[in-house]
């Protein structure tokens, strides 16, 4: 993905002399300042499955795939590939494309009550162990109550995940999943960035992957148990999403 996406940034400006070790230097290890990604460069390591996913719609990378083989074939000296040869390998690259855009393209991969976000892998890290050590410790739960804690540094970190029941609303852990932004959000909302990838993406690869229904519901915490869990600011924030149910 790297790769795709930088050769297409160097070859967009033709002419122009670009320093390698500057290019990679922003690209890997740019800073994000308290605004998280909303205020990130546009061409920055953490974008990269969006960049990718723009650069390279899946019916190009059938195409390209498919293309790749079949000149492998050539090369290796073996008969071209008939009609229904060709169609064959292309239903079997459209197939495995499928898996490669869920998986890496519209799925992100996958925080310790912390009042500041964690803008960074290593302090999103660290609140997710944090909060796994209070959640084991003080509580006395087998892991981490969350299913999905949302960080501010571009990425979701996996908690329980799809699989395992849940330990963040008492009375119903069993009919649902609990969803976690690293933050205080009482007077403030988290980035954009990191609401969109709990709203949209977080969700819709749910709904594709089959844990979601699609007429699913939203709540905020504290209409299930008693808490100002998420916030006055971000809750009513979330009463505006679509799925958001009274």
């Amino acid at each position: 993905m790297d790769g795709v996406i930088l050769g297409k940034e160097v070859s967009a400006k033709p002419g122009e002399s670009v320093k390698l070790s500057n290019l990679l230097t922003d690209y890997y290890l740019h800073r994000l300042d308290a605004r998280g990604m909303d205020a990130a460069p546009r061409i920055i390591s953490r974008r990269r499955r969006e960049l990718f996913k723009t650069l390279a719609a899946p019916p190009v990378l059938v195409r390209q795939v498919a293309k790749s083989l079949e000149l492998q074939e050539k090369l290796e000296g073996r008969l071209k590939m008939e009609l229904k040869q060709k169609r064959r390998l292309m239903a079997a690259v459209k197939e495995s494309m499928k898996e490669f855009v869920h998986m890496f393209m519209e799925c992100p991969p996958i925080i310790a009550r912390c009042t500041q976000p964690c803008l960074t892998f290593e302090q999103c890290s660290a609140d997710m162990r944090s909060m796994q050590r209070f959640h084991q410790q003080s509580n006395g739960w087998d892991d981490i109550g969350y299913s999905f804690v949302a960080g501010s540094d571009g990425n979701i970190y996996e908690g329980r995940g799809w699989k395992w029941q849940g330990a963040h609303t008492g009375g119903h852990n069993s009919k649902g999943y609990g969803v976690s932004f690293i933050g205080d959000y009482t007077a403030a909302l988290p980035s954009q960035h990191s609401m969109a990838l709990v709203r949209d993406q977080l969700a819709s690869c749910a709904v594709a992957g089959g844990r979601l229904v699609s007429s699913y519901i939203l709540k905020g915490h504290r209409q299930m148990v008693s808490t100002a869990c998420p916030g006055n600011t971000f809750y009513q924030e979330i009463t505006t999403w679509g799925h958001y149910q009274p």
